[in-house]
């Protein structure tokens, strides 16, 4: 009986992507706000760090503020899916990966805990991840309960 090997993003610091991709590793991390979810993803994990925009701070206020008000533990609205998109386009980091909230997926999201779809990456002396065809993914930060 093979047993998966289980990383907890818990105490991570920052904004990271899963690569849902069959690696036989999962990683975990606590999200949903104060419902304090525990979901799985098996994947490659990505650090999304750009010293220059505190993506994880702006996502944080965002779930924290009066729309969420650190509750958003049943699924996205488009509006919010907006707005992620939008916090994701004032970094170089993620605008240069092309992340897109998925909205097939939105139900299966919540707060620190969102699928996104990853276009196809070129690769090259200046890219974040290697040729990889177009791909799904998990971005997930530190819950804010």
């Amino acid at each position: 009986m093979s047993t998966s090997l289980v990383i907890q993003l818990y105490d991570s610091a920052g904004l990271g992507l899963i690569l849902l991709w069959p690696t036989g590793v999962l990683y975990s991390n606590q999200t949903g706000g104060n419902s304090c979810l525990h979901p799985q993803a098996e994947g490659a994990y990505l650090p999304l760090v750009d010293e220059l925009v505190d993506l994880e701070g702006l996502l944080h206020q965002f779930f924290v503020g009066p729309q969420w008000m650190g509750r958003c533990d049943r699924g996205l609205d488009e509006e919010t899916a907006r707005e992620i998109e939008r916090i994701l386009g004032l970094s170089y980091t993620t605008r240069e990966l092309g992340l897109r909230v998925d909205r097939a997926r939105l139900e299966d999201s919540h707060e620190a805990w969102v699928y996104v779809e990853v276009p196809a990456q070129p690769g090259g002396d200046l890219a974040l991840l290697g040729p990889i065809p177009t791909s799904r993914g998990i971005l997930t930060w530190a819950n804010s309960d």
